[in-house]
């Protein structure tokens, strides 16, 4: 048996620095210890799944000013049994993408077999469908939350995951600091300029958004529904049955919070062909 974590390093350093100061703090005055955070980590795992053995953790962030990743992000990169996942920035500096990653890898490492267990350090109600789609190939998840979870995280979040635990400030101060010279007094945290952010297209943010919802809707399916309809792919001209593009496409509409344009629809309709495709072909290496 094996346990992946999956770190959502938004919610980590937002909720860790409010934990230990009463507000949330800019990023660039938090002082992180990654070692003693990814050990801590990997011990929390071991609580919450006893036996298992630990995949990697996967670490989960938004790329900063100038495509260059921070140091601390570069020290993550660079750990054992880790991968840094980043995602991106849009134009009014919100972070883009990473909920959508952690949702693609939990689904695929759940349908793959790769894990028996889950532990995610996140808040975001988004991660739910990932967390619902994983369980159904038997995946446990472990939610772990920084105090006071039932304010920085979703309860539908909470109530869907298996195991719930909770850091205090007791854990977080062993390795997490705030420069005191540098604390904020207002009620909100600065945003980061724009200027030096990268900009995050709306046709990237399509793509993005269509991978993700493919894999859900895929996560969701029987093996003999994914050959089902890759054979009526092929003899319908790539369309899609209508019992999966309709609720799927709304979906994407629900994360985009816009309507699709009609080459958006057939790009998003592009990519759930291709990635049932290769989920027919996954599926039958591993029964070969």
């Amino acid at each position: 048996m094996q346990i992946a974590i999956f770190v959502d390093a938004g919610y980590l350093y937002a909720q860790g620095s409010a934990l230990l100061t009463g507000q949330k703090q800019r990023r660039e005055t938090i002082r992180l210890s990654v070692k003693d955070t990814l050990k801590r980590l990997a011990e929390e795992a071991e609580k919450a799944a006893p036996g298992t053995r630990l995949l990697r953790i996967y670490w989960y962030d938004g790329l900063p000013r100038a495509n260059r990743p921070t140091p601390e992000q570069n020290e993550v990169s660079y750990a054992s049994d880790v991968k840094l996942r980043l995602g991106m920035v849009n134009s009014q500096g919100q972070q883009k993408g990473v909920d959508s990653l952690i949702v693609t890898d939990l689904i695929e490492l759940a349908r793959n077999r790769a894990i028996s267990d889950a532990l995610i350090l996140s808040g975001d109600e988004d991660i739910r469908i990932g967390v619902q789609v994983a369980q159904t190939f038997g995946v446990r998840i472990h939610l772990l939350g920084i105090k006071p979870a039932s304010a920085s995280q979703s309860p539908d979040l909470i109530q869907e995951s298996d195991t719930h635990h909770e850091w205090d400030a007791g854990v977080v101060g062993l390795w997490m600091s705030v420069d005191e010279r540098s604390i904020l007094t207002g009620d909100t945290v600065s945003s980061p300029s724009r200027e030096n952010m990268p900009a995050l297209s709306q046709s990237s943010e399509l793509r993005m958004n269509a991978v993700i919802e493919s894999k859900v809707t895929i996560g969701t399916l029987l093996a003999v529904d994914i050959v089902r309809y890759v054979d009526y792919l092929d003899t319908n001209q790539d369309r899609i049955p209508s019992e999966i593009d309709r609720p799927t496409l709304a979906r994407l509409r629900h994360r985009l919070k816009r309507d699709l344009t009609e080459s958006e629809r057939k790009e998003y309709r592009r990519i759930l062909a291709s990635e049932l495709r290769a989920a027919r072909d996954d599926a039958a290496s591993h029964t070969s």
